[in-house]
């Protein structure tokens, strides 16, 4: 019996070990983390270190109206909560989350979304404080028939000002749109959305103060700037000191932003600069939603800010992932079923043994 329970203690242990395994990958922590610029709100986001942080229960990160690619309407958010996306302008309804002109006539239908193309599709600007910049968005219309699409903005309110509310493009035409960007008064990175006839251009402000002694740059290393699910997001860092060569502690901040500025994830640290350096720097993203993402940088240095951001997408885990966890799946069933023979073998074993002695036994 002694050497039975040596056995059953042994396969106990091997299967609790390869349970453990396949289930770790799904334990994570939490980490709260604060806009350094002080704003108010803040987000809760999962992260697979949990070295020093409080260990807990995965939370439920809400879905963006840009990583469900809404631009007007009220839909779920995953988590049990409303997620509004804004509303469309006068003669314009929502139709699939999207703001499309009304059917001539005003019996409250819609026709289908414009097929319309928008260049560029995304402006990351650099501007010194109290600025403007002018800039063109080409819409091109695709479609078979002329087509009127409202034009608006999200979350730029007094930083862009637009040439027109709605433009008519003729078949297979394009129409340029004016567009004046306005820098406020104070540093640091400004994200919002234009949206022409449900289309969305994604729009970054990296406010700058005029004093300038440092810039920064900050570049996605990842392919084509996309971070599966989970994925760590690669970055290189550039600090390039502007005036004589001198000896300063610098501070960088870092935030991971959606283009409604809801902050994900931020982080900071203190160096000291005196010549231009590079730094690689890479970010957990954690179980951020799919969608389009700013990872934003601060350089505050005595006196000024530099900031500087750049765009990146977080897409789908690879299917690889999901083939892993299928046949590490099968491997633990396999083992359960090889140790369920086993123990019936020792079992069988035990009970001849006990045969045997009875036989052997004199009567």
């Amino acid at each position: 019996m002694g050497t039975l329970k040596i056995h059953l203690k042994l396969i106990f242990l091997l299967t609790f070990f390869f349970i453990l395994i396949y289930f770790l990958p799904t334990i994570q922590a939490d980490i709260i983390s604060l806009n350094p610029g002080g704003a108010g709100e803040f987000v809760v986001t999962t992260d697979k270190y949990i070295e020093g942080f409080f260990f807990g229960d995965t939370v439920c990160v809400p879905y963006t109206c840009g990583g469900l690619g809404y631009s007007c309407g009220s839909w779920s958010d995953g988590c049990g909560g409303t997620l509004s996306c804004g509303a469309c302008g006068s003669g314009y309804t929502c139709t699939s989350g999207t703001c499309v002109a009304d059917t001539p006539g005003g019996n409250g239908g819609a026709p289908p979304s414009a097929n319309i193309a928008l260049n560029p599709a995304e402006f990351n600007i650099d501007m010194e404080i109290n600025t403007n910049v002018e800039k063109v968005i080409r819409v091109t219309n695709f479609g078979t028939s002329s087509v009127t699409v409202s034009v608006y903005q999200q979350d730029l309110s007094d930083k862009v000002i637009l040439g027109n509310t709605s433009l008519t493009i003729p078949v297979e035409q394009a129409v340029d749109l004016d567009v004046i960007f306005v820098a406020p008064g104070e540093p640091g990175i400004y994200i919002g959305r234009i949206v022409i006839g449900g289309k969305v251009v994604l729009v970054t402000l990296n406010v700058k103060t005029k004093l300038l002694l440092f810039d920064s740059n900050i570049v996605v290393l990842n392919k084509d700037y996309k971070v599966r699910q989970g994925k760590e997001l690669k970055t290189l860092v550039t600090l390039i000191p502007m005036g004589d060569p001198d000896r300063l502690d610098v501070t960088l901040d870092f935030a991971i932003k959606d283009y409604a500025n809801k902050v994900y994830l931020t982080k900071s640290e203190t160096l000291l600069v005196e010549e231009q350096v590079e730094l690689k720097r890479n970010f957990d993203t954690g179980n951020l939603p799919l969608g389009d993402y700013v990872i934003g940088l601060e350089l505050i240095y005595p006196g000024g800010v530099a900031p500087s951001s750049a765009h990146f997408i977080v897409i789908e885990r690879a299917g690889s992932s999901v083939l892993g966890r299928i046949i590490l799946f099968l491997i633990i069933m396999i083992l359960i079923i090889a140790i369920i023979i086993i123990i019936l073998l020792i079992i069988r074993k035990i009970k001849e043994r006990k045969k045997e002695s009875v036989a052997a036994a004199p009567t």
